[in-house]
């Protein structure tokens, strides 16, 4: 009986020597680490890419008008203006251009108009998009599991099951709604398009500057004139109601109240 519990204690000891080494084994140990580096994705979980693009430019224009209408020509039937601010030396306009020929009507601002200031950025959407994709599915999956529930419930149980459905449909319709919003800003890139007036338009930067600082000088000159004949013309009605008035009171006050004035100061003189 010693002979074979001593028998079955060595047999038990050999194999924890074995599967120590095989622990130990600096080879294994080092695919081991290569392992914890390493990020499994599974195809079905990687997300499509979702990006938002947005666009920024500034453009110089000889004639305001002209620019305006060959700008209009550029959008094709299924883009449109999101908003137009005209003013008598620049106008501003949102345009909302299909993302997948931005870069050509970019191109087009470009060669059209001489530029000012632009800029591109575009915005990764991919995860929260992909995360609201699943909360749908996850509540649909919740929705439908309620509908078999249903089915054989009592009229207690019926009537949380609707409670709990009815709340799951809101949040299904708000992802929904958030879903597509952002399909609209993936599918249709928002440019913002700003047209200035200038009187001098060149290839040349310091050209543009120069020229167009030293004319903005006069026109400045004639801005401040034009506010001055404003000013006047605003005050002139208060001139012609009150200049009258006053000048009544100075005449009667010198006629007739000043002389009485001095004969009263006369009279209270001490006579020699």
């Amino acid at each position: 009986m010693r002979k074979q519990f001593a028998s079955v204690v060595l047999l038990l000891f050999g194999f924890l020597l074995f599967g120590c080494s095989t622990a130990m084994d600096p080879g294994d140990d080092f695919n081991d680490s290569d392992n914890d580096d390493q990020t499994i994705l599974l195809s079905d979980d990687v997300p499509q890419r979702k990006i938002i693009y947005t666009v920024d430019s500034s453009f110089d224009v000889e004639n305001l008008g002209q620019s305006i209408t060959t700008l209009r020509s550029l959008l094709n039937s299924d883009e449109w203006f999101d908003q137009e601010v005209i003013g008598s030396n620049q106008a501003i306009f949102r345009a909302r251009i299909k993302t997948e020929r931005l870069d050509e009507f970019a191109d087009a601002l470009n060669t059209q108009f001489q530029v000012r200031s632009f800029s591109k950025e575009g915005r990764d959407i991919s995860l929260q998009y992909q995360d609201k994709t699943n909360r749908i599915t996850s509540i649909e999956l919740q929705i439908t599991r309620l509908q078999e529930l249903y089915e054989s419930a009592s009229l207690s149980d019926m009537i949380v099951i609707n409670q709990q459905m009815s709340a799951l449909e809101v949040e299904l319709m708000r992802l929904q709604g958030e879903l597509s919003v952002f399909d609209s800003l993936i599918d249709y890139s928002e440019v913002t398009i700003r047209l200035y007036s200038r009187y001098v338009v060149t290839r040349s930067p310091f050209i543009n500057r120069f020229a167009n600082g030293f004319l903005d000088g006069f026109s400045a000159v004639g801005s401040l004139l034009d506010w001055i004949g404003i000013a006047i013309a605003n005050l002139l009605p208060f001139a012609i109601v009150f200049g009258p008035i006053g000048y009544g009171v100075y005449f009667v006050r010198k006629k007739y109240f000043l002389p009485r004035k001095l004969k009263k100061k006369e009279s209270l003189k001490p006579k020699e």
